[in-house]
C-alpha cells in the first residue's frame, strides 16, 4: 500500500481511538474504582476490544507498505525536541512513581539505572540534532533495556490487583514501544530482516496510537475532575505521551520523501521486484 494511504489510515485511527477511549472513561468507567459500571460493562468491554482492533488493523496495514529508506533519518528539530521531552518525562516518572510492595528492590534498582541511562541517551540524541556528533550505534539498545524493566515493574505491580482497562492499555502501549525501539535499535546497528522497515513503521505508528489513547483521555478526565482519576499516574501518562510523540516524529522523518529520495528512488514506495532493479 502507498505510504500516503497508510498515513491517511493513521490519521483516522489516532483520533478515533482517542475519542473512543475518552467516551469509554466518561460513560462506562467508575471514576473511583476504574472498573466498568455494572450497567455499562458490556459496552465498556466492546469499546476496549474495538480500540485494540483498530490499533491492530493499523499494524496490519503498515505491513503492506513498500517505502524502504536505506538509512536512518537525519535528526531534525522536531525529533530533537521530542527526544529531550522523552528524557525529561523518564526522569519525572522515575522521581515520582511509586510501586506496590510486590516489586522487588533489585527490580526497582535496575529500573532506576536503565531509566537514567535511557534518559541520557535521549538527551544526547536530541542534542545531536544541533551539534554535529554521532552516537555509538550500540547505545540505541538503551531504550529497549529500560522498557523491559518498565514492563517488568509495571506488570509485577498490577499482577496482585484486579485488572482494569487502564492497566491493559498501559501495558499494551509499553509492549508496542518495546517492539518499536527494538526495530529502532536494529536500524541504527544495521541488522534485521528485509522486512524490518515494515516492522519499524507498524510498531511505531501503532505505539503512537496506543500511547495517545491511554494518555490523552487520562489528561482530559483529570482536568475535568481535578485529578480525580488516578488509576495510572500522571507522570506515567505524560511519559507515554512523550514516547508517542517521539515514535511519530521518528517514523515521519524516517519515511519522509526527502529521506527516501536520498536512498535513490523517485516516489519512495517501491515494491520488492522494483527494488531489485534499482542499481
Amino acid at each position: 500500500m502507498k505510504y500516503k494511504k497508510i498515513l491517511l489510515f493513521f490519521g483516522v485511527t489516532l483520533p478515533l481511538s482517542v475519542l473512543l477511549r475518552t467516551l469509554e472513561i466518561f460513560f462506562t468507567v467508575e471514576t473511583d474504582t476504574g472498573f466498568f459500571k455494572n450497567e455499562y460493562k458490556t459496552v465498556g468491554i466492546y469499546l476496549l476490544v474495538l480500540i485494540i482492533a483498530v490499533a491492530a488493523s493499523l499494524a496490519v496495514i503498515c505491513f503492506t507498505g513498500h517505502r524502504n529508506p536505506e538509512h536512518p533519518p537525519k535528526t531534525n528539530p522536531f525529533m530533537s525536541a521530542a527526544a529531550i521531552l522523552v528524557a525529561f518525562s523518564i526522569g519525572a516518572e522515575l522521581y515520582n512513581e511509586s510501586y506496590s510492595g510486590t516489586v522487588m528492590v533489585w527490580q526497582l534498582g535496575l529500573l532506576m539505572l536503565t531509566g537514567v541511562a535511557a534518559a541520557v541517551y535521549f538527551i544526547l540524541y536530541g542534542v545531536s540534532g544541533f551539534v554535529s556528533f554521532k552516537l555509538p550505534a550500540l547505545t540505541s539498545v538503551l531504550p529497549v533495556i529500560y522498557l523491559v524493566m518498565r514492563i517488568i515493574c509495571s506488570f509485577t505491580s498490577i499482577s496482585s490487583l484486579a485488572l482494569i482497562s487502564d492497566n491493559v492499555l498501559l501495558l499494551a502501549a509499553y509492549c508496542l514501544l518495546l517492539l518499536f525501539f527494538l526495530s529502532f535499535g536494529k536500524l541504527y546497528c544495521g541488522i534485521g530482516a528485509e522486512n524490518e522497515f515494515r516492522k519499524l513503521m507498524a510498531w511505531g505508528l501503532t505505539a503512537t496510537v496506543l500511547c495517545f489513547t491511554q494518555a490523552v483521555p487520562h489528561i482530559i478526565i483529570n482536568l475535568a475532575t481535578n485529578n480525580g482519576y488516578q488509576h495510572t499516574s500522571n507522570t506515567a501518562n505524560f511519559s507515554l505521551l512523550m514516547f508517542g510523540v517521539f515514535a511519530a516524529a521518528f517514523v515521519f522523518s524516517h519515511f519522509s520523501a526527502s529521506n527516501t529520495l536520498e536512498g535513490g528512488t523517485q516516489n519512495g514506495d517501491v515494491n520488492e521486484n522494483e527494488k531489485k532493479e534499482i542499481p
